[in-house]
């Protein structure tokens, strides 16, 4: 097996793993029953080992994260800022978990509105004070390279900086400014690769769309569509 077929498999096996996390929350959340959340609970066990299989982290220490957080699971929001000078060089930060190049951002804090949370994540980071200037889409993890254990939507920004000046903070090891020609693509972080070039892409055709995953899906009967109480049909128009 080659490497890209290795980390391909560790990616659908986290987000196997991810699946059933999820839906052992709900069920938590939705049952009363001792022996359902017993139940749901040894799924919950099987996806702290499934995720350490496919990543290599402690069992242990999975375990003691999924079962600190049973709460009826939707996908994290989260908000990275593309930051560009006026030399149309684009703002990274070197992470300091990873070593990797990225967008600086992180998760939305309770209360505080994603452009808020876009230029907070900026300042902490980068020591940079940001103006949010345009929204450029959202990205799910799944569909662009994440290995997160949580299934997140990115907000991504663009704006300037305004003030501050650069900073090397706790969180990373390093903060550069990039020409397109320039960037250390290696070294970037997969999950960050998409939104950089959408970055680009808009900063040299202010005119392109904003991005979201485009993925067929297929309506599906569910519970609610059994009792439920049918009135008019739509129907294509005929061509005259």
């Amino acid at each position: 097996m080659n490497n890209n077929s290795s980390i391909d498999l560790a990616v659908a096996l986290t987000n196997i793993a991810s699946d059933l996390r999820a839906l052992s929350n709900a069920g938590i959340h939705y049952t009363e029953d001792p022996y359902q959340i017993e139940r749901y609970h040894r799924i919950i066990e099987l996806s702290t080992e499934l995720t350490s299989l496919a990543n290599g982290h402690s069992a242990a220490d999975l375990h003691q994260l999924f079962f600190a957080d049973l709460h009826y699971k939707t996908p994290y929001a989260v908000v990275d800022t593309a930051l560009f000078d006026d030399d149309a060089r684009l703002l990274l930060i070197r992470r300091a978990d990873n070593g990797q190049w990225a967008f600086p951002g992180g998760a939305c804090d309770v209360g505080e509105p994603p452009m808020v949370g876009a230029v907070r994540e900026v300042w902490e980071e980068t020591g940079y004070v940001a103006e949010v200037t345009d929204f450029l889409g959202i990205f799910d993890n799944r569909f662009n390279g994440g290995k997160s254990f949580h299934h997140l939507y990115c907000l991504l920004f663009a704006g300037r900086a305004v003030g501050g000046e650069r900073l090397i903070t706790r969180e990373t090891l390093d903060c550069a400014w990039f020409a397109e020609n320039e960037m250390p693509w290696p070294e970037v972080m997969p999950s960050h690769v998409t939104r950089i070039r959408h970055a680009f892409a808009w900063r040299n055709q202010p005119t392109t769309p904003v991005f979201f995953d485009r993925v067929a899906w297929r309506p599906q009967a569910t519970l609610q569509h059994a009792g439920a109480v049918r009135t008019v049909s739509h129907q294509p128009r005929s061509e005259e």
